[in-house]
């Protein structure tokens, strides 16, 4: 049986899938400041995109203890998306900052493509082969 993987998951394991995450919440963080002619300098950087960081990491927590394949888009891509988004604009309003509705549309917009479009294109190939692998090898 030929076994195919993901670009996604390659590794086998799950570091490949939640740093390629991680860097995407930078990405956004970095967005975000650039948009708003703020510096680039990475006190900056994590000054906006720590309660993102920390929303993400709780997602992927909680997926690993559901036992769901994180690079699948759903539940675990949407459910990541949602904490992401959701921790990040609670950890922003708990420390005085903002969470004007504008902002909280357009996080959520971006996130949402950052965090589910490399999960459509490249982690659910992995299931469908192995899949149809699977039922050939049974044949």
């Amino acid at each position: 049986m030929r076994r195919t993987r993901s670009v996604y998951r390659a590794g086998g394991g799950y570091a490949l899938p939640l740093i390629v995450d991680l860097l995407l919440v930078v990405v956004f963080a970095v967005i975000g400041r650039m948009s708003h002619a703020e510096g680039l300098s990475l006190a900056g950087i994590v000054t906006t995109g720590w309660p993102f960081v920390l929303g993400l990491l709780l997602a992927w927590v909680l997926v690993t203890l559901f036992r769901w394949k994180p690079w699948r888009p759903f539940p675990a891509g949407v459910f990541v998306w949602v904490v992401t988004v959701g921790g990040g604009m609670l950890l922003r309003l708990m420390i005085g900052d903002t969470a004007e509705v504008a902002f909280i549309i357009v996080a959520s917009i971006v996130l949402g493509a950052f965090l589910l479009l490399p999960r459509l294109l490249l982690g659910t190939g992995r299931d469908a082969r192995s899949t149809s692998d699977a039922r050939t090898a049974v044949r």
